[in-house]
């Protein structure tokens, strides 16, 4: 179900809430419920997601970051995600951080004249698309991910996902029809973490520490 089409709800659900079971839809529910009964309101949600978006976008950098530095020797670095520069922006309020007319305002009026980003940078009013380059690897790899995510993954036996709509979404990405891809990259990496657990070495801390065995 589109998300414009759900509910309103305290926090957006991913396809991932429609591939679980019944049973962990519902314990998934309550937990919310009792989540929302705990958490003080914000005053204006705009600052709610601000934080939660930040939350997310951090995570990911820092395990893109040390992917790129183990396996490729490179750098990543994400001067926006600076503190200074999140203080800059959370300074002004959430509603004139961005405008319907004005592609990224608050870049603009940072670096303009300052001869720091090309002049292209500053004027573009789009973003690049890599749904070919998705949708082709998610044809090309259809077998392995419905293999990942069959009977025998990890997240089936613990309810999480339910074979029939994954297999359902991956047949649709196969055709190039529209796909919820975020939320299977997170089931596929949630995946594979579990499956990597079960081969990891069990690891304790001593005196500071670490033993294997």
């Amino acid at each position: 179900m589109p998300q414009a089409e759900r509910p309103v709800a305290w926090t957006p659900l991913l396809a991932t809430a429609d591939w679980m079971s019944p049973d962990v839809r519902d314990r998934l529910a309550s937990a919310l419920d009792v989540a929302a009964e705990l958490a003080d309101a914000p005053t204006r949600l705009a600052a709610w997601a601000d934080r939660q978006d930040l939350a997310r976008v951090g995570a990911d950098t820092t395990g893109w970051r040390e992917i790129a530095l183990a396996g490729h020797g490179i750098e990543v670095a994400a001067p926006f995600l600076d503190s200074e520069v999140i203080r800059a922006c959370l300074a002004v309020p959430a509603d004139q951080r961005g405008t319907p007319g004005r592609y990224k305002p608050l870049l603009g009026e940072a670096f303009a004249h300052t001869g720091v980003l090309p002049p292209f940078v500053l004027a573009r009013v789009t973003k690049g698309g890599f749904n070919a380059l998705s949708y082709a690897g998610l044809r090309e790899h259809a077998s392995v991910l419905r293999d990942l995510l069959g009977p025998s993954s990890r997240l089936a036996a613990a309810g999480l996902v339910t074979e029939a709509p994954v297999a359902a979404m991956l047949q649709r990405a196969a055709l190039g029809q529209p796909t919820a891809q975020g939320a299977l990259h997170l089931a596929v990496a949630a995946e594979v973490w579990l499956r990597q657990l079960e081969t990891a070495p069990a690891c304790w801390e001593v005196d500071s520490h670490v033993a294997t065995v």
